[in-house]
């Protein structure tokens, strides 16, 4: 799509692009004070959950490892225990929660789509939401019950009852096991002014969604907005981005700033007026540390972006063939506003010594050894490891670097 000509736009080279994306989205200069971090974390808007445990944090755990140099703990008190967030959407995120009222708008139209389901599956939802107010939050594995088309294949018809009644508003996610199951309770304790929503001004809620996109992204172009929108509405709903673009369009205006990408064809990039202090921050030093970005990170969350801002394209290859991926949980390496590497490592806890191997490594941009070491040996302390070691080819210098004892 060709970007409008908008006046007083500023004019921004690619670099500055790079810091205002990393700065907004935390991933640059200092880590996050510990008192900072929960309002800090809510910015994001949303944060994407993933069950994947290769190298020994999650997706979302290696999100918050990025922005605070500190363990999980402190995002799972957020989520779980302040509750400052909440699960939703699909894929599943950590989400603002008081974004809720109007993002899960998009679960009435999911809800329907169940509607053959809902007569066979009635009675078991009466079963779990008595279950529910009797025993309080239980895991899917609390119930016992035949088996259903769902998932994969089949689930549990409980499972069903229990997505089901997500989607309807009734239930909400308040916690995880330490198999990564789902919590449930009812919406009524866990998070009442869900239960209280009533149905949005169409005004109130295309603003939303146009919003809601630009603070996740941060920065973007019209149609990077649009088609984010489009997913906040609800991806499953299929045939809408046409619908979004012309809304997209009418308010970016009123909602945004531009700003002219020089070398991107003077393409015109949105931020919100709220952000402006990241182009202040953007020209100050971002420091010499070295943080690994997880590989479904916001930064990565419009992947067209990305590769025109860094040069290099990434590819999530946990689902590809084994015989087509080049990684598989490959973790982006950023160091000065780039690009530097990808690494693929694995937790490996059978050793005496708990051991994260890196099993592929890719350098793109030169970075200083001990800039390096203190980065990966950073992130293996965060993921529960005691040493380093190195299980694919590399030079000399770079195993020397990297294997051996953590660094304090």
């Amino acid at each position: 799509m060709k970007a409008r000509t908008v006046s007083n736009a500023r004019a921004v080279s690619d670099a500055e692009l790079r810091a205002f994306l990393l700065d907004r989205l935390g991933l640059r200069g200092d880590y996050w004070p510990a008192a900072e971090a929960a309002d800090r974390a809510r910015e994001l808007g949303m944060i994407q959950i993933d069950s994947i445990c290769i190298t020994g944090l999650r997706n979302h755990e290696i999100v918050w490892a990025a922005r605070t140099g500190a363990g999980p703990q402190g995002f799972y008190d957020l989520l779980y225990g302040k509750a400052a967030l909440r699960e939703t959407h699909y894929p599943i995120f950590a989400t603002r929660r008081d974004w809720l009222p109007m993002l899960n708008h998009a679960f009435d139209h999911r809800s329907k789509a169940d509607a053959g389901d809902l007569e066979r599956m009635k009675p078991v939802m009466r079963r779990v939401l008595r279950h529910l107010r009797a025993k309080g939050p239980a895991t899917p594995a609390d119930f016992v019950s035949d088996q259903v088309a769902g998932g994969f294949n089949t689930m549990k018809a409980t499972t069903r009852a229990l997505e089901i009644l997500f989607y309807q508003g009734r239930v909400q996610i308040v916690g995880r096991t330490s198999g990564f199951q789902r919590v449930f309770d009812l919406t009524e304790r866990a998070t009442p002014e869900l239960a209280r929503r009533a149905r949005p001004k169409k005004r109130d809620y295309e603003r939303f969604i146009v919003n809601s996109a630009l603070e996740v992204l941060k920065i973007a172009t019209e149609d990077q907005v649009a088609r984010r929108a489009a997913l906040h509405y609800g991806s499953w709903r299929g045939g809408n981005l046409p619908y979004w673009r012309e809304v997209t369009a009418r308010l970016l205006p009123e909602l945004a700033e531009p700003a002219v990408a020089t070398e991107q064809e003077n393409e015109i990039c949105w931020s919100r007026p709220q952000d402006a202090a990241g182009w202040d921050a953007a020209a100050r030093d971002p420091g010499e540390t070295l943080r690994f970005a997880a590989p479904l990170d916001n930064l990565l969350f419009d992947r067209a972006r990305f590769s025109a801002l860094f040069g290099h394209d990434y590819k999530f290859e946990a689902y590809t063939p084994a015989h087509r991926r080049r990684f598989y949980f490959a973790l982006p390496m950023l160091w000065r506003d780039r690009l530097a590497g990808l690494v693929d490592a694995k937790i490996d806890r059978d050793e005496t010594v708990p051991t994260l191997r890196v099993t592929g490594i890719e350098l793109m941009a030169p970075v200083p050894a001990d800039a390096l070491r203190a980065g990966v040996h950073r992130f293996a302390r965060l993921a529960g490891a005691e040493r380093l070691a190195v299980d694919t080819r590399v030079t000399r210098d770079l195993r020397k670097a990297l294997v051996g004892k953590l660094a304090e």
